[in-house]
This record gives structure tokens, sequence and C-alpha cells, in this order.
């Protein structure tokens, strides 16, 4: 028997009408995703909303920028210090400035120094004597801890008397110039020292030519009150336990003592040590003494020239074994090696 019988037949159009409705099924679903996807796009395209972007842009739109200054860069700006003067090198004088010193003078040239080698049997006091120099000059400039001296010790020799000076802090050239040489001013001791400005610093070592040791285009020579005198006593030896102020020349009795520079008389006395005494004035502050005259040829105020007689040589100071005078050279009050600025 088959399948279906007759009563089981299905009615007439009824696969066809099966078929049809799933055809209108699918339709209908299909109808409604479309209907979906459409309401999905119509959202996206209308519904009003921000995303990250809008409002990213619409908080840098709202925020005010204030511009801040650069403290931190001028801060370290006006931190930098300043350039000390002293660790500027010279390499042009058009370029480098330094206001606050002074220029080295022209009116002297750098000192030069001698180098000498002890020799056996030699003493301080030879080597000063072979050099016209006292032995405090040789001791102070090579820091000699005492007189003796060994053979083949090395010692360096300055060309005048004078004094080693090390700066300590707070001085300067002028300080210095003042205590040990007014004669000289700040460039000229920067000269003299090779320096070409009046700078100086701590630690720094200073030769200081005593008064009246320098021969310079402005200096006031003498002519020796002897001639052919010796000199048997020279500036700054102790005579009775005082150092002398002048030298000691010394001649036969009788000897003429002449004025060693044109001047005045300005004074005639007896010297407590040294006898009978004569003082003449002369230019630029200049002054000369002549001590222990056995005669005197000249009266007070009376003008005299230079090689003019004014006295005689004599023995009016006990001091000496020999004839001998005194004589003194002053500029402003200051006392002057006269072997340095006499010609003899």
């Amino acid at each position: 028997m088959g399948r279906y019988s007759y009563d089981d037949m299905p009615p007439e159009g009824y696969r066809d009408r099966k078929k049809g409705s799933g055809r209108m099924t699918a339709a209908i679903a299909s109808i409604g995703v479309l209907l979906t996807l459409i309401a999905i796009i119509i959202y996206l395209l209308f519904t009003p909303h921000e995303n990250k972007a809008d409002e990213n842009i619409a908080l840098a739109e709202s925020v005010t920028v204030t511009p801040v200054e650069p403290e931190i860069i001028e801060a370290k700006a006006a931190a930098v210090p300043e350039i000390a003067e002293k660790e500027i090198e010279e390499t042009d004088d058009s370029a480098v400035s330094i206001p606050s010193y002074e220029k080295a003078s022209d009116e002297y040239q750098a000192l030069e120094y001698t180098k000498h080698v002890v020799s056996e049997g030699e003493t301080l006091q030879s080597v000063a004597e072979s050099y016209g120099l006292l032995d405090t000059t040789i001791v102070s400039y090579n820091k000699l801890s005492g007189t003796e001296l060994k053979p083949g010790t090395v010692l360096s020799i300055p060309p005048v008397d004078g004094t080693l000076c090390t700066v300590v802090d707070g001085e300067t050239l002028s300080s210095i110039a003042e205590v040990y040489n007014p004669e000289l001013s700040a460039p000229d001791l920067a000269a003299l020292n090779g320096k070409p400005y009046t700078a100086v610093y701590p630690g720094e070592e200073i030769f200081v030519p005593a008064p009246g040791t320098l021969k310079s285009t402005m200096s006031y020579l003498f002519d020796s009150p002897i001639e052919n005198g010796r000199v048997i006593a020279r500036f700054g030896e102790l005579v009775e336990g005082e150092p002398l102020k002048g030298i000691v020349i010394a001649s036969d009795p009788g000897t003429a003592v002449r004025a060693a520079g044109d001047g005045i008389v300005i004074d005639i006395f007896s010297h407590p040590v040294f006898g009978r005494s004569i003082t003449l004035l002369h230019d630029d502050g200049y002054s000369t003494d002549y001590y222990s005259l056995e005669y005197i040829a000249v009266k007070v105020s009376q003008k005299v020239e230079k090689g003019d007689v004014i006295g005689t040589i004599g023995t009016s100071s006990e001091l000496f074994q020999e004839p001998a005078v005194v004589f003194s050279v002053e500029q402003h009050s200051v006392s002057l090696d006269p072997m340095n600025i006499t010609e003899f």
C-alpha cells in the first residue's frame, strides 16, 4: 500500500501553499533585518552625542592658557659668577683691560739677579761685600735661616739692597711700598718685579728695593763730598746700636769736604754722636748732611754750588779710628742710601 491512503492525501494545493508560506517568512525576516540596520544607521546619524575627540576639542577650547615667565632660566643666568681678573690671561692689550689696576711704570725695568755658588771659605759677609750689598739683603731674598753658608750653596743675588716680601691677604703694592720704600709707587714696584700690572695675590713674593738704591731717569745724582775717599761703613750698618742712615767716608786729615750738589745751607749744628755738622737743601725735596767735620767754611742761608768747599774732614767724632765724615741723603725726610745716588 502506498505511503498515503486516500484519506491521508493532503488537500489539493497543499504543497504549493507550504512553499509559498516559507518564502513569505524568509522575506519578512529579511525585511526585519534590513529595517533594523536602517534604524541603527538613522540612530547613529541623527541622534546627538559626543565622542572622545569632540570632548578633547571642547576641553581644549574651554581651557585658558596663561604664559609662564622662564624664571628658572633667568635665575641661572644671574647666578653665573663673574670671571676674576686674575684668571684673565692677557693676549692682546687692546682686548684685555683691567680698570681696577694700573699698568707698570715705564721708568723702571725688571731687576736682574745673579746666581752665586758659595765656595770654600766664603761667609755671608764676604759674599755680601763682594756684591756691595748688606748681608741682610741676601738673607731676606734667599730666605736663609742662619748666617752660615755651606760650600756649594746657590744664592740669588739682587742687584740692590732690599727686602723680599710675601703678600698677605688685603695687601697691595701701594701698602707694601709705603712700609718698605715710600720712594716707589705701586706701578714702579710692579715694573721692578716684572709685572705688567699692579695686581698682587696672597702668597706672591715681591722684592722691594731699599730707599735710595735705584737709579732712574728721575733720580737726582750727587757727587762724592770727598775726592778719593774710602767708604768704611755702609748704609744700615749698626753704629752705637743704631742703623747708620748714611755712609762713612775716610780720608787724610784736612781733606776738603765739598757740597754734593747745588743747594743752600739750612743748618749748622753739633750732633750728639757725630759732632760738628752741616745740612744742605737741594731741589726735588733732597737734603744732604755732612757730620764729623773738623772745620766749617759756610754760613746758614748761604747758597752753594756742587763742588764748593763747605768744610774739612776731621776727628770731631771719636767713633772712628781715622778721620772720617758721615754723609747722608734724604728725600722728603726719607733716608736714602748715598751709594746708589752718588757718583764716587
